[in-house]
């Protein structure tokens, strides 16, 4: 067994070429701050990676507790053991293939091009709200506080202009 996850490896990956985690990256994401599709395709395949993940550990941990030190497996339990077995290859090999995956979209881009993208893009995001805060900032020196308008309209209970309905 490799001391090191497919999905820690995959999280490795990502933090080097985009030079930050990725609990950071998801939240850019989610705020609107970046338009990165190769970051898009990457976080689609880790989530899969993800549960291709808790399904390997659930089936080590199926293994281990029927092939327990000083426990012979009844025979009812070989065929168990069989298809946890065959499961966990099977599972091992989704989450080696997306590690793959993943490593090869981080290796169709230059060295450092990702990361760079990530740093001009972010700062893309920030300079219209920095630029609208000096704005405001500005339109209230030269006019002042914004003072709150009274919107509300006084309507008239003429019994006259009411109607009855039958």
């Amino acid at each position: 067994m490799p001391d090191e996850s497919d999905l820690a490896a995959a999280d490795a990956m990502i933090h080097a070429a985009w030079g930050h985690p990725v609990d950071e990256l998801t939240h850019f994401l989610r705020e609107g701050k970046v338009q990165d599709p190769a970051l898009v395709a990457v976080l689609r395949i880790r989530t899969a990676l993800v549960i291709d993940d808790s399904d390997v550990s659930a089936h080590q941990q199926r293994l281990h507790r029927l092939t327990r030190p000083d426990r012979a497996p009844l025979f009812y339990e070989l065929t168990q053991v069989s298809t946890s077995s065959a499961e966990l290859v099977s599972a091992r090999a989704g989450s080696q293939a997306r590690l793959h995956a993943i490593r090869s979209v981080i290796d169709a881009y230059p060295e450092n091009h990702l990361a760079d993208g990530l740093t001009r893009s972010l700062a893309r995001s920030a300079t219209p709200r920095v630029e609208a805060a000096r704005a405001r900032s500005a339109a209230e020196a030269v006019n002042g506080p914004p003072v709150a308008q009274n919107t509300s309209r006084v309507v008239s209970t003429n019994l006259a202009t009411r109607t009855s309905r039958r």
